[in-house]
């Protein structure tokens, strides 16, 4: 399992705590329209990952994500907006 494959379970799990729905979540439904996420779940996941990865996310940026994989992309570093498929 590579870096990426090890993030994205990690996140899917954190995301999978908050979500409203029962079935597993996919990498690429959005967040907050198909997952049920609320504001102050995004902020609790928001803490869960800086906890998980030991690492402080800019606000700005994660408030433009809105799937797994673009959280994923976050975490990897790379820039908002690169498209919700992780490489």
């Amino acid at each position: 399992m590579d870096d990426a494959e090890r993030i994205r379970n990690d996140v899917l799990s954190i995301v999978q705590t908050y979500a409203k729905v029962k079935r597993p979540v996919a990498a690429d439904r959005d967040l907050y329209t198909e997952v049920g996420i609320k504001s102050v779940d995004a902020v609790s996941i928001l803490l869960a990952l800086e906890s998980r990865f030991h690492t402080s996310i800019d606000d700005s940026h994660f408030a433009g994500v809105r799937t797994v994989d673009g959280l994923v992309n976050l975490l990897l570093g790379k820039p908002p907006g690169t498209g919700s498929r992780v490489a």
